[in-house]
């Protein structure tokens, strides 16, 4: 432990420490350009080709009304717990080799199957907020390869005969062995897959990554692939039949098939497993999740999962060669754009908009409380109010709890901008942004401006914070890892700090469960790579507040510019008030090298009288992510070292997972010299997994300081078991003297589709009242909800609260009101507006008529239509990502209607009512005769293509002349169109809505 006097040693101290800091950074710059000049051991031909993949979830927020969920205690993973005790819509794609061309800025068009929707791959964002539009093709048709002795040719096909051929050589190697070879067939149990357990992971193949935000499920420590959209991201010859859940198709050879239905799959088996035990297939709307295991077998994939990156890596196979999957995708792109347009599936995209006068989003919370407490008894009525609504284009909001003894205000304005420098403000309630050495992120009031390409002040760990009803439970998952529990408090907000964010994909999900059995979630995922700014960008961050636990005043400016693709640099200009009236002006720069798997970050910060300045490394390598962070303070204060209390600290977080087991690990380490007292030392060590549908995980810690050392263990284990949903966790004090601390047990479950039953016992030994029992009882109503607790203490006291609490949305414009006992706080809500658009304009005119009796799948009220009026409102829609509605084709009253649009993607938020125009078009037909003048006769073309071109529409529709010369197209978009006989063209004329035309006989010569 150091001096507290240490002016005599001052100018020594700051010249040497200047010369290690000179030495260091050179040995450092020098090591980083050793990484990029030398060649790796391996080749690697680098090309920044990217492809998006749009793999957006259409319903991952639930609520399980039936399924009552809940947490344990207010202290949850809190207690003996410090802050740091767990430090530890487009995907782009990289195809790493020279062989792949100049098809870097190649749209791909995916396939997509009849009846069926799944993910597209994305295209570049346009410009403008405006309805944007991608295709799809709706019938599959893939690959058909012949089989030969020396090597498999790939064949693509249409109507008129080959487009391309490419031979793929045939070996034997180590992953994707042909072993098996015999047809198998395993039965299977189908389930509808529960959004609780599903999983945002990324899929690796070979080198590449196909996904960052795969969406995969996982149950009783086995894993499920969404199979459509593995086949589309690997180009097999797959098809999936969403109205009877089946999979058809063939791999290696058309012979060989692959057949899943009736509970059935059929296929050929390859690699060395051909055992056929029953499995599990669940499924939502939009796909099939097959156990990896089958899908190994049916593919002869080599398939791992690793936990604690969330990834799925595939092998490469010969009969899926890495080498050829770009081959494969021009081969696709070149066959899709030659289909017939016909068939083509529209999907719209709806930009988010703001409202100039949105509408009003509101929860209503009230209750009576009694308690007695050391012979003394008293009631108090308190309440809370929450409101969300759009004003002059911004998202505003306000939250209000009071009690006889407290009262408590929550409010801001914000708006989230896109196609402008500055991308996003917020004024009223702010969390600052992090700046190391200075201050971690606070709460306050004041303002808070992001601007330019992006800015990252902090790599280490990120805050995630919002808002949801008191009494509410949050749990933070980093990739499907528990990172902590809270439960809101009459603020109604909830507040994570410090949460894990090492190099690479970055999975994290939060879960909600409310005191009468809700639950819903949301999931998010950021990345930290070299792309975190692109070269010559710029971004500014800008944060003024008073900071909410002693009202002291920050102000700062953070400015980031990306020197190259790897080197960033970084000015801070930060005012803080450290004391009331009193400042320092604290000026900081950094320097961030980013690698593909390392980064590192310096910083150095001085008040004039003194200085700090850290180290931050981190990276991803093997099985393992690892963060240190060093940092050394001399005569400098801030917030983030009050009363220059730290001479120096570091930290280490080391995480994984173990191959053969679904089990993740994680190590941290904390060191902090303090100037007047002991130095402390702390190391933690974490074990987690799942067992069926429990998660579960122990938390060791060993702790050094004031001249004792303490050893604490947490076993905490959450889950369901048959209609209950179990949550316990048990701490323990091992040293000096082993005893428990305090354990809680919480079980929750529906009684019936009214009640929900909860008791929660908690053991507390070193309180006078050590044990407590609430029970809890609630009853739902179709528009709210009425709760009854009650407490018992161990010493005789008790408490009791009654509480009511209800949702409305309310929208001024028709004056719709909307009572719900599930909150639209923080879901978004749509209304399409479907009318028979006879004119084709996209407008809903005043002499159209509108379409009852359409509905929607891809959100929880499918079975609702749209009324007379030809709208339908749609609710409780998941904000944090995109979210698709698809057109339920059989609610089509007449055949001969067809939308412009068979599925719409929606950008919702709280606060507006987003109105959706869905035009649908009565569409047309037409007949035509062509014959051949063929040495004086006339004889029917039969066999000749015949084109029907809109190309104001981009719509094209092909057959072919039939034996007795007649050519037919029926369901033909209105329009304006151009007839091509074998590329020739014959004739234009223009459908309306509803036409039957026959074309002149049309003689060929």
């Amino acid at each position: 432990m150091n001096s507290p006097s240490r002016n005599e040693h001052k100018k020594k101290k700051h010249g040497l420490l200047w010369l290690m800091f000179f030495l260091f950074f050179i040995l450092l710059l020098f090591g980083f350009l050793l990484q990029f000049l030398l060649p790796d051991s391996l080749p690697k031909n680098v090309s920044s080709l990217k492809f998006s993949f749009d793999e957006t979830r259409r319903k991952t927020v639930s609520y399980k009304e039936n399924n009552q969920q809940d947490v344990i205690g207010t202290e949850l993973l809190s207690a003996n717990l410090p802050d740091d005790a767990y430090a530890g819509l487009n995907t782009q794609v990289e195809f790493e080799s020279d062989e792949l061309g100049d098809v870097r800025d190649a749209k791909i068009i995916p396939v997509v199957l009849v009846q069926s929707l799944v993910q597209p791959l994305a295209s570049k964002p346009m410009q403008d907020n405006k309805t944007r539009q991608a295709t799809q093709s709706r019938v599959i048709q893939g690959e058909v390869i012949v089989s030969s002795k020396q090597a498999q040719t790939s064949l693509i096909s249409d109507k008129n005969g080959p487009l391309e051929q490419v031979q793929i050589p045939v070996q034997s190697t180590k992953a994707g062995t042909l072993a098996c070879g015999q047809p198998l067939s395993v039965s299977y149990q189908e389930i509808a897959a529960a959004q609780d357990l599903f999983i945002i992971s990324q899929l690796k193949y070979g080198k590449l990554i196909m996904s960052d935000e795969l969406f995969a499920y996982q149950e009783e420590g086995k894993q499920y692939l969404p199979i459509q959209l593995l086949a589309e991201l690997l180009m097999l010859p797959i098809q999936f039949d969403a109205d009877t859940r089946s999979i058809s198709g063939w791999y290696i050879s058309p012979e060989k098939t692959i057949d899943v239905s009736n509970n059935l799959m059929m296929f050929w088996g390859y690699g060395d497993d051909c055992s056929s035990g029953e499995t599990k297939v669940f499924y939502d709307e939009w796909d099939l999740y097959i156990e990896s295991r089958v899908i190994a077998q049916m593919f002869g994939l080599e398939i791992i999962f690793e936990p604690s990156r969330q990834r799925f890596s595939i092998a490469e196979s010969l009969s899926v060669p890495l080498s050829l999957i770009q081959a494969r995708k021009r081969r696709y792109e070149l066959f899709t754009a030659q289909q017939n347009n016909s068939n083509k599936l529209m999907i719209k995209e709806i930009e988010r908009e703001d409202a100039l006068i949105g509408d009003l989003a509101m929860s209503l919370d009230l209750g009576i409380v009694s308690q007695k407490k050391l012979d003394i008894k008293k009631s108090q009525v308190e309440g809370f109010i929450q409101a969300r609504t759009d004003i002059a284009g911004h998202n505003v909001y306000l939250g209000y709890s009071w009690t006889e003894t407290n009262e408590v205000v929550n409010a801001y304005v914000e708006k989230t901008l896109v196609d402008t420098w500055v991308k996003h403000y917020r004024i009223g309630s702010v969390e600052s942004h992090s700046m190391p050495l200075i201050s971690d992120s606070s709460e306050g009031v004041g303002i808070r401006v992001t601007a330019g390409e992006g800015v990252t002040e902090d790599f280490r760990f990120i805050t995630v914070d919002g808002e949801v009803e008191p009494g509410w439970d949050v749990e933070l998952y980093r990739n499907n890892s528990l990172v902590s529990i809270q439960r809101v408090g009459s603020d109604a907000r909830y507040r994570f700090t410090q949460v894990p964010y090492y190099m690479g994909l970055n999975q994290y999900q939060l879960r909600f469960f409310g005191p009468n059995g809700e639950t819903r979630s949301e999931s998010f995922s950021k990345m930290l790579d070299n792309s975190v700014l692109e070269k010559g960008s710029l971004g500014v961050s800008y944060g003024s507040m008073v900071r909410d636990q002693d009202d002291l005043q920050q102000h700062y400016l953070n400015a980031n510019w990306a020197v190259t693709d790897n080197l960033t640099t970084g000015v801070s200009i930060v005012r803080q008030e450290i004391a009331e009236d009193t400042w320092l002006t604290i000026p900081k720069i950094s320097i961030n090298l980013l690698g593909e798997t390392n980064l590192v970050q310096v910083n150095y910060a001085d008040t004039g009288d003194g200085f700090a300045t850290g180290v931050i490394v981190q990276g991803s390598g093997g099985d393992i992510d690892w963060l240190a962070d060093w940092e050394l303070f001399d005569d400098f204060v801030s917030w983030g070292n009050p009363d220059d209390r730290v001479n120096q600290q570091a930290k280490l977080n080391l995480s994984g997972s173990f191959d053969t087991m679904d089990l993740s690990w994680s190590f941290s380490g904390n060191w902090k010299d303090h100037r007047l007292t002991r130095d402390f030392l702390q190391f933690n060590t974490r074990l987690s997994g799942h067992y069926h549908r429990i998660s579960y995980s122990n938390d060791l810690r060993w702790q050094s300081s004031a001249n004792e050392n303490r050893i604490y263990n947490r076993v905490a284990a959450s889950g369901r078991m048959q209609n209950w949903y179990l949550r316990s966790y048990l701490d323990l004090a091992i040293t000096p003297e082993l005893e428990v601390s305090q354990w809680a047990v919480n079980a929750n479950s529906s009684i019936s589709e009214r009640l929900n039953y909860q008791v929660e016992l908690k053991y507390h030994p070193q309180n006078d009242d050590p044990l407590s029992v609430r029970n809890s009882i609630s009853y739902l109503f179709d528009h709210s909800a009425l709760r009854f607790v009650v407490d018992n203490y161990s010493d005789g006291d008790w408490f009791a609260q009654l509480k009511w609490n209800t949702s409305l949305l309310w929208q001024p414009e028709t004056n719709l009101w909307l009572l719900d006992r599930v909150s639209h706080l923080n879901t978004g809500a749509v209304k399409i507006i479907a009318f028979q658009d006879d004119n084709a304009d996209g407008v809903f005119n005043d002499n159209e008529l509108a379409i009852s009796g359409l509905s929607f799948s891809g959100h929880s009220q499918s079975e609702n239509m749209t009324d007379k009026n030809g709208e339908l409102l749609i609710t409780h829609l998941q904000t944090t990502r995109p979210q698709r509605l698809l057109l339920k084709e059989s609610s089509l009253p007449d055949p001969f209607l067809v939308p412009s649009a068979i599925a719409i993607t929606v950008n919702p938020h709280p606060g507006n009512i987003q109105d959706i125009l869905y035009p649908v078009l009565y569409t047309a037909e037409l007949e035509g005769h062509v014959m051949s003048l063929i040495g004086g006769k006339l004889a029917s073309a039969t066999g000749m293509l015949v084109i029907l071109r809109n190309q104001a529409l981009n719509r094209e529709y092909k057959t072919r002349v039939e034996y007795d010369g007649v050519f037919i197209f029926d369901r033909v978009i209105p329009g304006r169109y151009k007839i091509f006989i074998e590329d020739k063209l014959r004739a234009e004329l223009v459908l309306k809505p509803g036409d039957y035309v026959e074309l002149e006989k049309i003689t060929l010569d």
